[in-house]
């Protein structure tokens, strides 16, 4: 998804969907395709050609949280550098934040901004077009 770098998120999302759209109806080859854009997720795991996979971690208390409470906690992360299946269960960029050194006063308002962002966006799901849909706005 490194096609919408520097683009809105909405843009970045749209372009990293209609790639992985052709990639899967034109090209049809096997493709490695690495996003943070979760919505995708979302839109191909019933693709019977695409597989779902993610760079698997350790999550030291608290391996089985959902993603609203691993947000809201302070964990510690271990990196396997393993492919596990299926879509990652949670973002932990406040934990690579932490890793990077950023200060803590930093990573708690981005905690916070995130909580509200993820809020916000749940609530605004059922407002969501389907690609069908949107293709017919073109």
């Amino acid at each position: 998804d490194e096609l919408g770098r520097g683009t809105s998120t909405f843009d970045g999302t749209a372009i990293a969907s209609a790639c992985v759209q052709h990639l899967v109806q034109h090209n049809q080859c096997l493709t490695l395709f690495a996003t943070h854009y979760h919505s995708l997720l979302t839109e191909w795991k019933d693709e019977p050609s695409v597989r779902l996979g993610h760079m698997e971690c350790y999550v030291e208390n608290g391996v089985e949280e959902d993603a609203e409470e691993a947000r809201e906690k302070d964990h510690n992360i271990t990196f396997l550098y393993t492919l596990g299946d299926g879509p990652c269960p949670a973002s932990f960029g406040i934990n690579v934040a932490k890793l990077a050194g950023l200060p803590d006063e930093v990573l708690s308002r981005a905690k916070q901004k995130s909580t509200t962002f993820a809020k916000e966006m749940s609530n605004n799901e059922s407002d969501k077009l389907s690609p069908e849909e949107a293709e017919d706005l073109c």
